[in-house]
Formats: structure tokens, C-alpha cells, sequence
């Protein structure tokens, strides 16, 4: 008499078919949501995959309107408390500027009246 239950041999072989199925189901899932660049020399779209996040985290208070090529005003919400100013210079940098700095409040006022 031994303590030891019996094992039948269908309890003792563990079946790898339901952890494979599950595994393919995520990678299905995933590959449809994250765009592939595999092999792509161009650049992707990547707005809707930004994370829900402020994008500035460092700002400048001044900077002249003519190093400016475009502006874009990101409105606060749930993915950032703050509005961000985030201005493309002409060199092709992108800048995070300070929305609160009146220099900056002036521009921003200058292109929502145009």
C-alpha cells in the first residue's frame, strides 16, 4: 500500500497543443496590430501608434520665427496634462517649444488668426 496515487499515462503526458495555440492567436493579434517594416526602406505613418504619452519632455522659450518651417499645437488630453508646441525648423530638427513663454503664445496666436 503506497501513498503514491497511480498515474495514468494520459495525466502524465502533458500536451503542448493548447499553449501552441494560444501562442499563434497572440502572434496573430500582434502582427495585425503593429504595422510591419520589414524590408521597407521609407518611412511609416506612425500618428495612431504613438504611446499615450507627452511627447516634450524638454522645451525652449525662445527661438526666431524664421528658423520656423511648420508648427504644430498638440491640445491637452488623456495622453498628456500640458499643451505641447512642437516646431520644425528648417534644418529638419524638430524643437519642443515652451507654450507658456510669450514669445511663443504671440506665434501660436499668429497662425490660429490665419
Amino acid at each position: 500500500m503506497g501513498l503514491r496515487p497511480n498515474a495514468t499515462p494520459s495525466c502524465t503526458s502533458a500536451s503542448p497543443l493548447p499553449a501552441l495555440q494560444v501562442w499563434l492567436l497572440l502572434t496573430l493579434l500582434l502582427s495585425t496590430l503593429v504595422p510591419s517594416t520589414a524590408g521597407e526602406t521609407g518611412s511609416v505613418d506612425l500618428e495612431p501608434f504613438l504611446e499615450l504619452r507627452c511627447l516634450c519632455m524638454n522645451t525652449v522659450s525662445g527661438i526666431h520665427p524664421s528658423n520656423i518651417q511648420n508648427l504644430e499645437v498638440l491640445r491637452a488630453g488623456p495622453h498628456c496634462a500640458n499643451v505641447e508646441v512642437i516646431a520644425t525648423l528648417k534644418n529638419g530638427n524638430k524643437v519642443c517649444l515652451n507654450p507658456e513663454a510669450p514669445k511663443i503664445k504671440k506665434i501660436v496666436q499668429k497662425i490660429l488668426e490665419s
